[in-house]
């Protein structure tokens, strides 16, 4: 395993890693910049948009020059040829200690994201799904801290946590339409790092999850059970993603403040790291249709 770090300026707080097969590049959000990057490593280019609000997580969509963006408190898209990010659907939230955070697209066409409470004053939160016709509908509720939300292949679970609990959660997912079922406990994070940040699935069916507290990534098998486990050079890792032209780059994003509660001098901090040579790959990242209509698209 060999771990290396872009040649790019630390963020604040960087987020929701996503890699385009498409285009050969990775996305992140400096969650506290607020702007979304992105940096392609066959050029060494790297390029930028300011968000109007802070923002949580972005995906792809079926435009290749458009990201869908869950900004605090709204749904939006952002034109990447203009830099325009335009709001499509209102997700207002309970107070404005309330923000929408972590995310993915999933394999129906929709984009998922949930709230993360920055005051703890309670589990105020919820999880919300993005349609292809702009329509939201709230997945879950009773949620404080809204992560690794993330999608398998056959796009037919979910998985999900609220980190203050430490487990990871999996539910059905799409089985009578876009709507999770029951959920139920999928991995243990308590005695690995106790705080699931950013996920992604690999084309094995394993789960890789960010433990932002430790800066450890961590790898568990179909069965929940964990199968890796490394430190980061960092702190505290917050989103991870497969990419590179066969999927077998783990990339890394991690965090110098939150805002809340952690806050690092650490001089790599906040840097965006390669991991190569871990012996898997990922799977192409879903896509947010635009074509307004829930089918599945990958």
């Amino acid at each position: 395993m060999r771990i290396e770090q872009l040649p790019v300026e630390r963020d604040k707080l960087g987020e929701s890693a996503f890699w385009d097969h498409r285009i050969g590049a990775l996305y992140w959000l400096d969650h506290l910049g607020p702007r979304v990057r992105r940096y392609t490593p066959q050029t060494g280019d790297l390029a930028e948009w300011l968000l109007p609000k802070t923002g949580g997580c972005a995906g792809l969509t079926t435009d290749v020059t458009r990201l869908v963006i869950a900004l605090a408190d709204s749904f939006a898209l952002l034109d990447l040829e203009t830099g325009e990010c335009r709001e499509i659907a209102p997700v207002p939230q309970p107070r404005a200690a309330v923000r929408l955070s972590d995310g993915r697209c999933d394999r129906w066409g929709g984009f998922v994201a949930g709230s993360a409470v920055t005051d703890f004053a309670g589990p105020d939160g919820a999880i919300y799904r993005l349609n292809p016709d702009f329509t939201v509908d709230i997945l879950k509720t009773d949620i404080m801290l809204s992560n690794s939300i993330c999608f398998p292949a056959d796009g037919k679970h979910m998985h999900f946590a609220d980190t203050r609990s430490g487990i990871v959660m999996i539910c059905d997912y799409a089985a009578d339409g876009p709507l999770p079922g029951e959920p139920s406990p999928f991995a243990d994070a308590r005695d690995h790092g106790a705080s699931p940040d950013g996920a992604t699935v690999d084309a094995d069916g394993g789960l890789w999850v960010a433990q932002i507290r430790t800066g450890e990534i961590v790898r568990f098998g179909p069965d929940g059970s964990l199968c890796i486990k490394f430190p980061m050079p960092v702190p505290h890792a917050t989103s991870l993603c497969f990419g590179g032209p066969d999927l077998d780059i783990l990339y890394v994003t991690t965090v110098r403040e939150t805002g809340m509660k952690i806050k690092t001098d650490h001089p790599q901090a906040g840097g965006v790291f390669a991991v190569h040579d871990l012996g898997f790959t990922g799977v192409q990242e879903a896509v947010f249709n635009l074509g307004g209509a829930a089918v599945k698209v990958v």
